[in-house]
């Protein structure tokens, strides 16, 4: 029945029970305005009740002042559209009330709303003295029952209300097979809607207000209340001061508080890491386990809860990085990529990596402990039934391994290598490392497998390229070969030399090849420019390739004439800072060569003293006038 507004007055209610009372009532309303009496369409039996029959027949109806009508506390619904709520005003002011709100006794002429909400602040907002109501005798729970079929049964209603009302029907102890036969919906529609009910109140407000669809809320439903309120104010905070607010990016946003689980570094199923906290796998900030919520995130273990989860990976790195600085005793922190706040301020806790030197991975040498190889590498199908094994090629693999580990073994024992800590965000492993420069790496390009090529060949697909890569492997293999052979032979000639050098008794003369690396060792303490500076001079030698030039380094020191080698030292020392303070032995030495070199260094000390016995002179007339000055205050 279309509502038709009449006039504002005072309502006077006759009630008039039909002939089949339990079928519906029919009641005629009559306005009196001044002199003019009209009559107010009836509320037919078709219409839809806000009351139940059984209650109508003990309501009593009357006019009652608006403000001895109090709000439900009862009622679920939050938020109201404020600038809606004044067009209805405007409308209620030319037209008046025609449904009478509903409302309970609570006191003597004072009465609690059950429903109405809407219409009676309208009515306030109008102005209007009073409302007419039905008064009704009710429970607490028929007061709920009341405003759920009110509000759900309304036509088009704000999914917000109709996740309020589930949520208060769910509360009451109803079921979800319960709540969705009341409704006359599906349950996923009731789930969906509960999915609402995990939003802050400011998205709730948010999505009242039509800022949110339906389907970014629930997407943001998804996060922590805490997560939410952080996103909130980032982003959202000022959504009411902005005209045409919207939120782009809403994805990209989520991401920042969702963490897949299946990649945390800690042990999910771990109920003591935070105990307060429990295990991730029974966590309702887990979606895996809101399959019924939110079954789109329940395969893939999402975690919205950004402080639990950030609170996880801050206690699990301090245990495992305690547990690894403890056990491997390293001697440097070693990290790849740039730390987190969060990996910094643990490393500052723990006082015996916080002393630790770090230092990037990339600017020191690591050598890494070789894999063995896998027999499944060196095997390919054939026509038969049972996999053939390369026997030859998983030898030469076998043969390589051994080779390298027998050189890892050398470089790790040669005292050379200290034990760094590799320090991830997430792990800590230990590695051998020295502080020299890394040399760079070759790359033989794509190398193609033993496997790739027998198999390629026992089918008839192999081709020229194939055959021509696989020529390439052998080679760089043979390379890596020869290049061990030299290390394995520098690494046991330098345990040798270390060994018999122990005993300063084993030295019997100084000979031509210690004066060479004497030079060398001159050399090398130079910085960058200075080791320029001294190449132009003496040597010049490509280091293309590294045998000759190493050859060509070793004969150009070795034949360096005195005038040479004096130009070598003294450029060393004076590239040393120390060398310029009179009490470091840098400087000590410096001014010894300088002395011997036949500079004039007697003449700047006797400038120097002639300056200072100067400086004495009026140091000692000035004391001499503050004494007279004592002497005479004292006397």
């Amino acid at each position: 029945m279309a509502r038709q507004y009449q006039p504002a007055g005072i309502f006077t209610i006759t009630k008039k029970t039909g002939a089949q009372p339990d079928k519906g009532r029919t009641f005629i309303m009559t306005v009196t305005t001044k002199n003019k009496k009209t009559a107010t369409p009836a509320i037919d039996k078709k219409s839809k009740s806000i009351l139940p029959d059984t209650l109508l027949k003990d309501a009593e109806f009357n006019q009652i002042r608006t403000e001895h009508i109090a709000l439900s506390p009862l009622n679920y619904r939050k938020y109201i559209n404020e600038e809606a709520l004044q067009q209805f005003a405007e409308e209620l002011a030319q037209h008046g009330i025609i449904s009478p709100l509903t409302v309970r006794p609570v006191g003597k002429d004072h009465y609690e709303l059950v429903a109405g909400e809407r219409r009676l602040r309208a009515a306030k907002l109008a102005g209007l003295p009073t409302v007419p109501v039905a008064i009704v005798n009710l429970t607490d729970e028929q007061v709920i029952e009341i405003q759920l079929s009110e509000n759900l049964q309304r036509e088009n209603p704000h999914p917000m209300h109709e996740a309020e009302g589930i949520g208060q029907m769910q509360r009451s102890g109803k079921t979800i097979d319960e709540i969705a036969i009341r409704l006359g919906k599906s349950k996923q529609f009731v789930y969906t809607r509960l999915k609402l009910l995990h939003l802050i109140d400011s998205f709730q407000e948010m999505v009242l207000a039509n800022i949110l669809s339906l389907q970014d809320a629930l997407q943001i439903a998804t996060l922590s209340q805490t997560s939410q309120d952080e996103f909130f104010a980032d982003q959202c905070a000022g959504w009411k001061k902005q005209k045409n607010f919207s939120l782009s990016g809403l994805n990209y946003h989520l991401n920042q508080y969702r963490y897949d689980l299946k990649r945390a570094p800690f042990n999910t199923r771990d109920k003591k890491l935070v105990s307060e906290a429990g295990a991730c796998t029974t966590c309702p900030s887990n979606s895996a386990t809101l399959k019924t919520l939110f079954p789109e995130y329940a395969k893939q273990a999402i975690c919205s809860n950004k402080e639990c989860y950030n609170n996880k990976c801050t206690v699990h790195f301090l245990s495992a990085f305690t547990v690894a600085v403890d056990t491997y005793q390293p001697v440097a922190l070693l990290y790849s990529n740039q730390l987190t706040e969060m990996a910094e301020k643990i490393i500052a806790l723990i006082p015996n990596a916080a002393s630790l030197p770090q230092q990037n991975i990339h600017e020191v040498t690591v050598i890494e402990k070789p894999e063995a190889p896998d027999k499944e590498n060196y095997t390919y199908d054939n026509d038969e039934d049972e996999p053939e094994l390369d026997e030859q090629e998983y030898n030469s693999a076998v043969e390589q391994y051994n080779s390298e580990l027998e050189a890892y073994t050398l470089h790790t024992g040669s005292g050379h290598y200290g034990i760094g800590l590799r320090v991830d965000n997430q792990e800590f492993d230990p590695v051998y490392f020295s502080m020299d420069r890394p040399k760079p790496q070759r790359s033989f390009g794509n190398m193609v497998s033993a496997k790739e090529v027998q198999a390629a060949i026992k089918s008839g697909e192999a081709t020229p390229e194939l055959l021509e890569a696989e020529i390439q492997r052998i080679q760089s293999r043979e390379n890596r070969a020869e290049e061990l052979d030299r290390e394995k032979v520098q690494l046991l000639v330098h345990s040798m030399l270390a060994e018999h050098t122990d005993e300063l008794a084993n030295i019997e003369a100084l000979t031509d090849a210690d004066m060479t690396a004497a030079r060398l060792l001159i050399y090398q303490s130079l910085d960058y420019y200075g080791k320029q500076k001294v190449s132009e001079v003496l040597f010049k030698y490509s280091e293309e390739d590294e045998t000759s030039g190493l050859e060509q380094m070793y004969m150009v020191f070795q034949n360096l004439t005195d005038q040479q080698f004096a130009y070598l030292i003294r450029m060393a020392l004076c590239n040393k800072s120390e060398s310029k303070y009179p009490r470091q032995d840098a400087g000590y030495f410096l001014y010894q060569i300088a002395t011997a070199a036949g500079l004039p260094v007697s003449t700047i000390e006797q400038g120097q003293q002639n300056k200072a016995t100067e400086r004495k002179e009026k140091q000692l007339e000035k004391i001499s006038q503050l004494e007279k000055k004592i002497k005479k205050l004292t006397t």
